[in-house]
C-alpha cells in the first residue's frame, strides 16, 4: 500500500487504506474458511455470514444454480420478520434483472425498478457469479435505505464475488485444498523439522522473486536476517491456546533474489503429516509499503511537535540575533582595523547561521500553502550541487591523501515546483552525508530519471552503509551518530523541505553496502521562474519613518541602521504611542513589531490604514514564515520583515516602501488593490 500520492490529505489516506483492508480481509477470510471446510455448502454458509458482517447488512442471500439453471444451493441471512425461499428470491425485481443483464446493479431506490419495493425500503446490491462466461449464481446484500450502499461498496462487492465465483469452483473439485492455498493474497510454505521449505505457493514465489523450484529445499534461515522461533506459542490472551501450535505474527527482513529487501510478516501454526512428522505451515505478508506508511506518518508526525517547538521560541531567539547581527554590522560599516573586521565577520558568520538554524526550525511549523513554489529545474541543481561540494570531495579529499570520484548520470526530465536554494540544499548536505560515509574515499553516483509523473533524484554511495536501526532513525530531529560535529538536523529539515515540495525521500541502506537516498517530486508545469531581487543601498532624501517596538536594543539597531542612509527616524517604544506620534506628524513608512504588549503589530497596521491608506506599512517580526496571507492582507501590511535582517537589504526594502510612498503621495486620489505582500527574508540561504 505505498503512498505514491504525497500531497492525498490524511483522511482520504485513511480511508483508502481501510477499504483495502476492508478487501484484504474477506478475501483473505473466504480463503480460511475454503481451506479450512469440508464441502461447499460449509464453505457458502460460513462465507454468507462474513460478507454480512463486511457490508453490515440487514440481509443477504447468495444462490447458485446448476447448468439447467435449477437450484443448487441457496444461503441466506433474512431481515427480521422475513423467511426468503430461492423461488421468491428470484422472483424479485433486482436479481431478475442481474439475472437478465449478466452484470452488477446497485439501486439506493427500488422504485426506480420496474416491479422493485413498493414502498423502497431499502438499498440493495446484486452482483452475478460467473464461471467464464456462464452465470451459475447471484450474491445479493440489502440494507435499509437510511444507509445506502455506495460506489465503492459496490466495487468491493464485485471483486469479492469474482474471488468468491473462484473459491466456489475450487472448493468443488478434487485438489480445492491445494488450490485454494495457491489462489490466497498470501504466501503460503510448509516447512519440515530440518526447517527446509518442502511446499510454496506461487505467491511466496512472487514476493521473494524465486522460482517454486529453487525454494523447494531451501533452509528457511537463508531467506531471513535473522533466525526466528517459528514455534513460539501464542498465548491464550491474544487468542492462541498457548501450546506453541499457532505462533505470533512476526516480522522479518528478507533479501529477493534481485537483492531488494522485502519486510515480511509471517505466522505459522503445526501442521503435522500422515506419518507424524512435525511440519509447520506458514503464512507469509509482505507488509514493506505498510511500514513504509507507518514510517512516514510517525516520522510527519515528528516534524509537527518539532515545529510547534520552534514556534515558541524562535521569536525571541531572532529579536536576540536582530540586535547582535545588526550591531555587528554597523561596527562593520565604520570599523577600519581589518584585524577587527576579521573578528566582527566572525561572529556575523556565527550569527548568521544561527539564523539560518531558526529559520529550518520555523519550516516545520509553515504551512505548505503559504510556501510559494517556483519552477526546479532538477538537472541544472544537481550539476550545481555538484559543483559546490567539489572542494569537498576533490580538493580537501586530495589533500588527505584519499580519492573520490562523483559521476552524474542524469536523464531528461521534466520540471517539478519548490525552491531552488533549498532543494540544492538537500542535494548538497547528502552530497556531504555520503562523502562523510567513505572515510577512504569512493564514488558517489547521482541521477535523475522520470516515472509515473514523478521526477526521482538518487544520491548513491559505496561506503559504510548504516544499520536498519539508524536508518529508520536518519529523519529524526537531532539524531546524529556524529554528536560533536553534526547537530542532527540536515536530514530532518531536507525531509521537511522536500514533503513541502510535494514529494518524499526514501532511503535504502545495509552496513558494507552503502546507501541510496532517492527524492522524489511530482512533475509541475507551468510554474513561474523564482525572480532573484537585487540588494542596494540607496538615501532616504529626508524621508520620513516611525519605527515601533517595543524591544530598546531592536529600536536602536534600527535607528542608527535607518540614519546611516539620512532617513528622519522617530521611535515609539508602544504601539499606542507609535499611533500618537502618527497622529501628530505626517510621516511616509511605518515600520512596527507583531508581537507587542497591550496594542498588537495588526491593530498599529488597521489603524494607520484607516487614518492613512496611502502610508507604506511594515511589519518587522520574528514570526515572519508563520504569518497568515490573509491576515497579512486584511491589516493592510504592505512588507513584512523577517528578523534577524541583513543590513544592506534592510535599507533595500524601506527603499522600495520610500519610491512607493512617493508614487502614493503623487496619485493621493487614486487607489490600487494589492495583490501580494512579499515576505522579506532577512538571511541570503
Amino acid at each position: 500500500m505505498a503512498n505514491n500520492r504525497p500531497d492525498l490529505p490524511i483522511s482520504d489516506l485513511y480511508e483508502e487504506t481501510k477499504r483495502k483492508l476492508d478487501e484484504v480481509t474477506i478475501l483473505y477470510e473466504m480463503t480460511k474458511i475454503a481451506t479450512s471446510s469440508l464441502g461447499v455448502d460449509q464453505f457458502l454458509s460460513e462465507t454468507v455470514g462474513s460478507l454480512r458482517n463486511l457490508f453490515q447488512s440487514d440481509a443477504l442471500y447468495l444462490a447458485l444454480v446448476d447448468a439447467k439453471g435449477k437450484k443448487f444451493s441457496f444461503h441466506s441471512f433474512d431481515r427480521e420478520g422475513e423467511k426468503k425461499e430461492f423461488e421468491d428470491f428470484l422472483e424479485d425485481a433486482l436479481p431478475r434483472e442481474v439475472a437478465r443483464r449478466g452484470e452488477a446493479i446497485r439501486v439506493n431506490d427500488l422504485r426506480e425498478l420496474e416491479g422493485g419495493d413498493s414502498d423502497g425500503a431499502f438499498s440493495e446490491m446484486c452482483v452475478p457469479l460467473k464461471a467464464g462466461s456462464r452465470l451459475f449464481g447471484l450474491l445479493d446484500v440489502r440494507r435499509e435505505r437510511s444507509n445506502p450502499f455506495s460506489a465503492g461498496e459496490l466495487d468491493l462487492l464485485k471483486r469479492t464475488s469474482d474471488h468468491l465465483a473462484k473459491l466456489i469452483e475450487k472448493v468443488s473439485s478434487e485438489e480445492r485444498y491445494r488450490a485454494v492455498v495457491e489462489g490466497v493474497l498470501e504466501g503460503v510454505m510448509v516447512i519440515n523439522g530440518d526447517r527446509c521449505l518442502t511446499y510454496c505457493n506461487e505467491k511466496l514465489s512472487e514476493i521473494l522473486g524465486f522460482s517454486k523450484d529453487e525454494l523447494i529445499g531451501i533452509k528457511f534461515d537463508r531467506l531471513v536476517e535473522k533466525e526466528i522461533d517459528l514455534a513460539k506459542p501464542q498465548s491464550a490472551s491474544s487468542g492462541g491456546d498457548g501450546t506453541g501450535d499457532s505462533s505470533f505474527p512476526e516480522e522479518v527482513r528478507v533479501r529477493r533474489k534481485d537483492g531488494k529487501i522485502r519486510v515480511l510478516e509471517i505466522r505459522s501454526t503445526r501442521l503435522d503429516d500422515l506419518a507424524g512428522q512435525g511440519n509447520r505451515i506458514a503464512f507469509v505478508k509482505d507488509v514493506t509499503e505498510k511500514k513504509k506508511m507507518e514510517e512516514q506518518l510517525l516520522q510527519a508526525e515528528k516534524l509537527r511537535a518539532l515545529g510547534e517547538m520552534a514556534s515558541g521560541v524562535a521569536h525571541d531567539f531572532n529579536n536576540a540575533l536582530t540586535i547582535i547581527l545588526g550591531n555587528i554590522q554597523l561596527l562593520l560599516f565604520s570599523t577600519k582595523s581589518e584585524e577587527e573586521r576579521e573578528t566582527l565577520r566572525t561572529i556575523e558568520k556565527v550569527a548568521k547561521d544561527s539564523a539560518r538554524t531558526v529559520k529550518r526550525l520555523q519550516e516545520f511549523a509553515r504551512n505548505k500553502a503559504q510556501h510559494q513554489l517556483y519552477r526546479l529545474d532538477i538537472n541544472a541543481i544537481v550539476k550545481d550541487a555538484i559543483e559546490i561540494t567539489r572542494p569537498k570531495w576533490k580538493d580537501d579529499a586530495l589533500a588527505r591523501g584519499i580519492s573520490f570520484e562523483v559521476v552524474a548520470n542524469l536523464r531528461e526530465v521534466s520540471c517539478s515546483a519548490g525552491n531552488v536554494s533549498e532543494l540544492l540544499e538537500v542535494i548538497t548536505n547528502m552530497i556531504f552525508n555520503a562523502i562523510e560515509a567513505m572515510p577512504q574515499g569512493g564514488r558517489v553516483e547521482l541521477g535523475t530519471f522520470e516515472k509515473e509523473g514523478k521526477v526521482f533524484i538518487q544520491i548513491k554511495d559505496n561506503g559504510i552503509g548504516m544499520t536498519e536501526e539508524i536508518r529508520q532513525r536518519v529523519f529524526e530531529p537531532f539524531f546524529t551518530t556524529k554528536p560533536f560535529t553534526n547537530s542532527g538536523l540536515g536530514l530532518s529539515m531536507s525531509y521537511g523541505i522536500i514533503q513541502r515540495f510535494g514529494g518524499d525521500i526514501a532511503v535504502e541502506s545495509e552496513l558494507g553496502r552503502g546507501t541510496i537516498f532517492t527524492i522524489s517530486l511530482p512533475v509541475r508545469s507551468g510554474i513561474e521562474k523564482e525572480r532573484t531581487a537585487c540588494v542596494s543601498i540607496e538615501e532616504g532624501k529626508g524621508t520620513k519613518i516611525l519605527v515601533i517596538d517595543d524591544e530598546e536594543l531592536v529600536r536602536d539597531v534600527l535607528l542608527q541602521t535607518l540614519s546611516r542612509a539620512n532617513y528622519e527616524v522617530t521611535l515609539a517604544s508602544s504601539g499606542e504611542e507609535g499611533l500618537r506620534l502618527f497622529c501628530e506628524r505626517p510621516f511616509d513608512i511605518v515600520l512596527t513589531d507583531l508581537a507587542m504588549p497591550t496594542l498588537s503589530g495588526w491593530e498599529v497596521c488597521r489603524r494607520i490604514k484607516e487614518i492613512s491608506p496611502h502610508t507604506q506599512v511594515g511589519m518587522i517580526t520574528g514570526w515572519g514564515l508563520e504569518l497568515d496571507p490573509q491576515q497579512v492582507m486584511e491589516s493592510g501590511v504592505d512588507r513584512v520583515i523577517s528578523k534577524p535582517f541583513d543590513f544592506g537589504r534592510i535599507l533595500n526594502v524601506v527603499a522600495e516602501m520610500r519610491k512607493a510612498a512617493e508614487k502614493n503621495a503623487s496619485t493621493a486620489t487614486e487607489t490600487s488593490p494589492k495583490e501580494t505582500f512579499p515576505v522579506l527574508s532577512g538571511i541570503e540561504m
